[in-house]
């Protein structure tokens, strides 16, 4: 099905007395996408990701609801659920200055909160598979916190998917010293073949702070694509974390630009394979001005015929005195068939800078493990012990404590099978 008849069908599920700049917005996204296609191989940023299985998704028409909503991975949270991409009822006892809602219902009710925000920043604007989405949304969320408001319980957003093609856009929108943490659940029902192409957009004012994390989850059948693009101001900090455990063909794509001065930023993940899933980590860190720092630790443990990809580039401009920058990427093989491609990369543009990057693939060390087992630890619990040992130290970056339980028992789950 061709982009056009998609468009012509979910016609119906669009907003329909949308402003001018939207349809605009979504006109001008179309032709980006249909000048560039998706990128194959020949495009360095994804040589070592084959999107041809997806060709068949994109345009896959599905608007049934899903089953039964499973409950909350957060006790006491605002929550929001979207099913095959429609959000599904409403949060409430939102505090004042905290607009949580659909990004559909937004555009009806408050167009004016989008305008000048939506689609507009720069990181994501020339990329084919983000016009893909600004084209095609029906909905996602959108989280507008206002200056000085501190969000005590946490935002959970599920999306539940069991078919077609869905494109969620998501919007944050952090006022000067606001704070919130949020996560982002995507969760497969059956062994569905669908495809996620979800983009969340994030602009932190000064002095904010926001905690991310996102959850992946997806039908082993399924195709998620996911980018972030995010811009920090003065003093502002993000901490994101990305759990990769689902899906058969996967993209997580960020690219942050430090802004202001004093401005923070912590990436790390873990992806955990297996059977032939691949998954590709790709990040773009942009230091545009100085005192500006960021971290980035991502670790991965791969068995049977998994492929992984880390492609991690920080970037300093010229003026960017003073900054921090540092990455570091690790990855388990379990099996011989197991792969990884790590390309770390630095671009310095200034002096005064300290920066560093690295890489390391192995296999479980073979000494510790003799040395458990010859306390009578039995081997398969003694290479949990070693595996888990592995990935604690990235998962003990996340700040929220119960946010970090889910994460260890969801990766607990994931050894023990």
């Amino acid at each position: 099905m061709a982009m056009e008849a998609y468009q012509a069908q979910f016609a119906a599920h669009l907003p329909k007395a949308g402003p001018a700049w939207l349809a605009d917005l979504r006109q001008a996204a179309a032709a980006r996408f249909s000048a560039a296609g998706l990128p194959d191989r020949k495009v360095e940023e994804w040589r070592y990701t084959n999107l041809k299985p997806v060709q068949e998704q994109l345009f896959a028409l599905d608007t049934a609801p899903v089953g039964d909503t499973p409950p909350a991975l957060l006790q006491d949270s605002h929550r929001l659920v979207f099913s095959n991409g429609v959000l599904q009822g409403s949060a409430d006892d939102l505090p004042d200055g905290v607009r949580l809602a659909g990004m559909a219902e937004t555009m009806a009710e408050n167009p004016g909160l989008l305008a000048g925000h939506m689609g507009k920043l720069a990181q994501g604007q020339e990329l084919p598979l983000p016009a893909l989405n600004q084209a095609l949304s029906r909905d996602g969320y959108v989280l507008a916190i206002d200056p000085g408001i501190s969000v005590s319980r946490p935002i959970e957003i599920l999306f539940l998917s069991d078919g077609g093609a869905s494109y969620p856009r998501n919007l944050i929108l952090a006022g000067a010293g606001a704070q919130a943490t949020v996560v982002e659940h995507y969760l497969g029902l059956g062994g569905g073949g669908y495809f996620i192409n979800a983009v969340t957009e994030v602009e932190a004012a000064a002095g904010a702070k926001l905690q991310r994390y996102k959850i992946q989850q997806d039908a082993s059948g399924s195709s998620h694509i996911a980018t972030l693009a995010g811009q920090l101001q003065d003093g502002a900090r993000l901490e994101n974390f990305d759990l990769n455990l689902g899906g058969q063909l996967v993209r997580s794509e960020i690219h942050m630009a430090l802004q202001g001065v004093g401005a923070e930023a912590a990436l790390n993940g873990v992806y955990l394979l297996r059977g032939k899933q691949h998954c590709d980590n790709a990040i773009q860190m942009d230091h545009a001005v100085g005192a500006t720092n960021s971290q980035q630790d991502y670790r991965g443990i791969l068995d049977d015929h998994a492929h992984a990809v880390f492609q991690g580039k920080i970037t300093v401009r010229p003026d960017a005195q003073g900054i921090e920058g540092h990455q570091l990427n690790k990855t388990l093989l379990l099996s011989d068939e197991a792969e990884i491609d790590s390309k770390p990369e630095l671009q310095i543009l200034a002096d005064d800078v300290k920066c560093s990057h690295g890489a390391t693939a192995g296999e479980l060390d073979e000494t510790g493990l003799f040395y458990l087992r010859s306390r009578g630890i039995p081997e398969d619990e003694a290479r949990q012990l070693l595996m888990t040992a592995f990935i604690s130290e990235t998962l003990a970056k996340i700040d929220s404590d119960a946010v970090r339980g889910i994460m260890e028992r969801l990766v607990g789950e994931w050894m023990a099978a």
